[in-house]
C-alpha cells in the first residue's frame, strides 16, 4: 500500500502527516477519500450540466412564448410547473 501514499501528506489540527506512515487501514482509508473527492468532483460536474441544460431548455421554451398562449387557470384541471 505504501507505493499509493509515497509523496502524500494530510493535513489535520494544523499540522502536516506523512501518509506513507499510516498503517495499512490508514493508507486504504486515505485511498478512499481520493477516491471518493474524485467521484463528488464528478458528480459536481454532471450537477453542472444539467443545471445548464435546463436553462436552455427553458430558453428554448421562453422564445416561444406569447400573450395569446396564456391560459386562465383551473385548478382543478391544470398542473403547473414552475420555472424561475
Amino acid at each position: 500500500m505504501s507505493d499509493v501514499a509515497d509523496g502524500w501528506t494530510y493535513t489535520a489540527q494544523d499540522k502536516v502527516y506523512s501518509v506513507k506512515k499510516f498503517n495499512d487501514a490508514g493508507q486504504v482509508a486515505f485511498t478512499l477519500i481520493l477516491e471518493t473527492d474524485k467521484e463528488l468532483a464528478a458528480v459536481r460536474k454532471t450537477a453542472m450540466k444539467l443545471e445548464m441544460a435546463l436553462r436552455g431548455f427553458n430558453g428554448v421554451i421562453g422564445e416561444q412564448l406569447t400573450d395569446d398562449m396564456v391560459v386562465e387557470d383551473d385548478p382543478d384541471t391544470t398542473e403547473d410547473v414552475v420555472v424561475d
